[in-house]
């Protein structure tokens, strides 16, 4: 994986060169003739992860900065690098979305768009911050926005952690009923345990499990085994953010039906039909 970075100033588009130094330092270069003032700047990052993609941000945006005098910058995040370190969860563990938004705040973004942040933390630690919510994104699915209305599909909340954004996503897409699964997982090594249905009638139905990332899916996988167990007919997965370190066959082989994401973490293939795929270009546009 690595970062997609585009950049615009009054809807020109800027090309910037990037590079790495012999001793590992990372570099970045503009080759568009710049103007002298622009009313607005926009740099969307795609698949931002590491502090080497950061240094490419930053430094693309201060060698425009430094030739061209901006009204206006924004910052199109399509994932939120560290968001998943938003707290001091044991001793030892440092907060490192704190860390990440400060570096992010030095730039001095006027607005920083995020689609479907992963922790409510974010908010609070990016500044003008600008959330595209899950609802957003998961709509953006034309097959889910007619099911879901329709009553084809019923949403299921992984956690109790996923609740308010399974009622948003409901509300907006015009769902009636929405299940509600629950699980255990110990914190010092991520195991989890105790998988179980806390609440709604799956029989005979075709699920959605909606949630905003997926990495290795030991929650969806575990979800899923229940659910079939508890006699629904289908499950299918939506996530966000499909870092997917283990693959999507592995969640296709145990238990989920069909996948759906967006393009945020990196550009996943469609070869696999059971895997359909939204651009976030898309999701910044409208």
């Amino acid at each position: 994986m690595g970062m997609t970075l585009n950049i615009w100033l009054d809807n020109q588009a800027i090309m910037v060169e990037t590079g790495r130094f012999p001793d590992g330092a990372v570099w970045a270069k503009t080759r568009t003739e710049l103007p002298g003032f622009a009313d607005k700047m926009i740099v969307r990052a795609t698949g931002l992860a590491t502090m080497d993609d950061w240094m490419l941000l930053a430094q693309s945006v201060d060698a425009i900065r430094h030739q061209c005098d901006i009204r206006f910058s924004h910052l199109q995040l399509a994932w939120l690098a560290c968001a998943r370190q938003d707290r001091y969860m044991q001793p030892g563990d440092s907060f490192a979305l704190r860390i990440f938004a400060d570096a992010l705040n030095s730039l001095n973004f006027d607005k920083v768009f995020v689609i479907d942040p992963h922790s409510e933390a974010a908010a609070a630690a990016v500044r003008n911050m600008v959330i595209i919510p899950q609802e957003a994104a998961l709509l953006a699915h034309e097959p889910l926005r007619t099911q879901l209305k329709s009553g084809e599909l019923m949403l299921v909340a992984p956690d109790a952690g996923s609740l308010k954004k399974i009622h948003a996503v409901a509300t907006a897409a015009g769902a009636q009923e929405f299940a509600i699964m629950t699980k255990n997982r110990d914190v010092a090594t991520g195991r989890l345990t105790g998988f179980a249905l806390a609440s709604g009638d799956v029989a005979g139905k075709d699920l959605l499990i909606a949630d905003d990332l997926c990495d290795a899916g030991g929650t969806f996988i575990g979800s899923a085994q229940v659910l079939l167990a508890a006699g629904a007919r289908s499950v299918s997965l939506y996530v966000t953010h499909g870092i997917f370190s283990k693959g999507v066959e592995n969640l296709l082989s145990q238990g989920i039906k069909h996948i759906y994401t967006t393009t945020s973490f990196s550009a996943q293939t469609q070869g696999d039909s059971r895997l359909s795929v939204v651009d976030v270009d898309t999701l910044f546009v409208a």
